[in-house]
């Protein structure tokens, strides 16, 4: 199987923007700060895959202390 990543590049960036209308200067800003953010929860995603043995139980209900039905 061929993992295939499609960048996030200014080009790309417009043809997503369509008819909207941004400066290029902030739309490069805009996709600097995408691609931070994008490699710092990545990075947090791979250290938390090494300790997963510190699994939390979430519930989709919540206690009944936290509801008004007392």
């Amino acid at each position: 199987m061929i993992k295939q990543v499609n960048e996030l590049n200014l080009e790309r960036a417009k043809a997503l923007l369509g008819n909207d209308e941004i400066s290029e200067e902030r739309l490069t800003k805009v996709l600097e700060q995408v691609k931070a953010f994008c490699k710092v929860a990545y990075e947090l995603y791979s250290k938390n895959e090494v300790q997963s043995n510190n699994v939390r139980e979430l519930y989709t209900e919540p206690p009944d202390e936290f509801t008004n039905n007392c």
